[in-house]
């Protein structure tokens, strides 16, 4: 299991450094829809919470309360909201809000979470029941690329860096053990924090635990639960998806729409 109570503390650390270029996709959506949005996912608020200060409604549902507290927390930080974000504890494999939304995300490679195809179906499905009829879906996921299946599962590789004020820093690095069978990545990403001596003040391992899709089987999900993929891009600038992808990028509407 993840330990989301270690999440919450060390993500927006992380986050805050890491390329813009989901936060941008996911805002121009969101927008141009007029809204409300629904998140599915929307954990520490990173994507919802400044299109709450623009004065969007977002309604973001997440299954694990330490980073609900988080994301409420940096709401109330940066109160008041022009807009407005509801927050929920939701299972997204299993919740009905009882209203429809012209835009639903999912972000930050969430879908993966669903650790098998029936989860991963049921997650898509309860996001179909909150789509408009002429609404829009939109969820990333990483491209399992054949050098990145082969990794050593012994081998850290780093993800991240960042600068602290007083000259320290931040370190995260990863592990990946990838079960090519049943599509599951068992990984460990490795969280530190160095004084400005290079002295380890604390560690953490986080576990992260996803199932891996490859882009004919998010369409063959995607007809399953009725939805018709109208674009799927490498990146979110809209490359082509290849093997060099770093992401599987989808935008999805009903498929009875013509």
């Amino acid at each position: 299991m993840m330990d989301y109570v270690a999440w919450a503390e060390w993500y927006d650390i992380f986050y805050a450094v890491t390329d813009p270029g989901d936060i941008d996709f996911y805002h121009g959506l969101c927008r141009a829809s007029g809204g409300p949005i629904l998140e599915i996912g929307v954990g520490t608020g990173r994507i919802a919470l400044p299109l709450a200060q623009e004065g969007m409604e977002i309604v973001g549902i997440d299954l694990n309360e330490p980073m609900l507290e988080v994301a409420q927390q940096n709401a109330l930080d940066v109160a008041p909201l022009d807009g407005s974000l509801r927050l929920i504890q939701a299972d997204m494999r299993d919740f009905d809000l009882k209203r429809l939304f012209p835009i639903v995300t999912i972000p930050a490679r969430t879908l993966l979470l669903a650790t098998s195809e029936e989860d991963q179906i049921k997650t898509l499905c309860c996001a179909v029941q909150h789509l408009a009829s002429d609404g829009t879906m939109a969820f990333n996921l990483f491209y399992p690329d054949p050098e990145m299946l082969a990794d050593n599962p012994n081998e850290e590789f780093l993800l991240e860096v960042v600068e602290k004020p007083d000259g320290g820093r931040y370190v995260l690095t990863a592990k990946n053990r990838f079960e090519l069978g049943s599509q599951i990545n068992h990984g460990v990403q490795i969280a530190e924090e160095l004084n400005p001596k290079g002295e380890v003040l604390r560690r953490q391992e986080l576990d992260v635990v996803v199932r891996y899709l490859y882009p004919d089987q998010v369409l063959v999900l995607c007809d399953r639960v009725g939805l018709e993929v109208i674009e799927m891009w490498g990146d979110f600038e809209g490359s082509k998806v290849d093997e060099k992808s770093d992401e599987i990028v989808v935008l999805a509407r009903h498929a009875s729409v013509t």
